[in-house]
């Protein structure tokens, strides 16, 4: 096997530039996709009559479905639908003017919030409950008592595993290509198409996101480690 470093060399600066569309996609689903999933805990962890149980099911759907059928829905069923709705009042909506990225991170987002909902309950869950009980008694509401004292805690506790379901999304934008999104992965195969340098482009491809999964998981470590100082302070 001779490796190309000539369409290497030629490639890098094309596939670099497809890193800001794959950091959007990962950036704008995640923080849709917790705050979603951060609501959906609460309705659950308070046990909202009928919000919870339809979260319940929601979030057992989403779970069970391969993140490529969600890609395949939210690109060419949603549009679907939004038309016909536009249709059935009068109005002719002209879904083609949306992005196909805007419908990659629809998928994302409802994926994140299944998974992230699951973190912050579980997080939630660990954190003491005498601790709202003492923030009663010095005559904090429960949304102050909430925001101020359970949220911290439970987002301390919850970090470990979003650092790893962010690093997931990261890779997990690669699928967007199905769907027409030039990401890494997209062009990358677009790059490797016209003289077959398939193993060349993977390699680069390989590595870019390794580079990225990397750099991110350093920035989260160091959050991690932060917390861990201001809590045993705090302790």
């Amino acid at each position: 096997m001779i490796i190309n470093f000539r369409f290497i060399a030629e490639s890098i600066p094309k596939l670099l530039g497809a890193i800001p569309i794959t950091l959007l996609m990962a950036f704008a689903s995640a923080i849709m996709g917790w705050l979603l999933g951060l609501g959906i805990a609460l309705i659950r962890k308070n046990k909202v009559p009928v919000l919870s149980q339809i979260f319940a099911v929601y979030v057992s759907f989403l779970r069970g479905v391969p993140m490529i059928i969600l890609l395949y829905i939210s690109y060419y069923a949603l549009p679907n639908i939004i038309y016909s709705y536009g249709v059935s009042i009068g109005r002719e909506i002209n879904v083609d003017a949306v992005p196909a990225v805007a419908y990659a991170i629809i998928a994302l987002v409802l994926e994140q919030s299944a998974y992230a909902s699951e973190i912050f309950r579980s997080s939630l869950a660990a954190v003491d409950e005498g601790q709202m009980e003492a923030a009663y008694s010095v005559g904090m509401t429960k949304t102050q008592a909430l925001v101020r004292i359970v949220l911290p805690q439970a987002m301390a506790i919850a970090l470990p595993n979003l650092s790893g379901l962010f690093l997931g999304l990261v890779k997990g934008t690669s699928l967007a290509y199905y769907v027409g999104v030039y990401e890494i992965t997209a062009t990358a195969n677009l790059l490797a198409m016209p003289a077959l340098n398939f193993i060349e482009a993977y390699i680069m491809t390989t590595i870019i996101y390794e580079l990225i999964s990397f750099i991110f998981n350093k920035i989260f470590r160091t959050v991690e480690n932060n917390l861990k100082k201001f809590r045993a302070v705090a302790a």
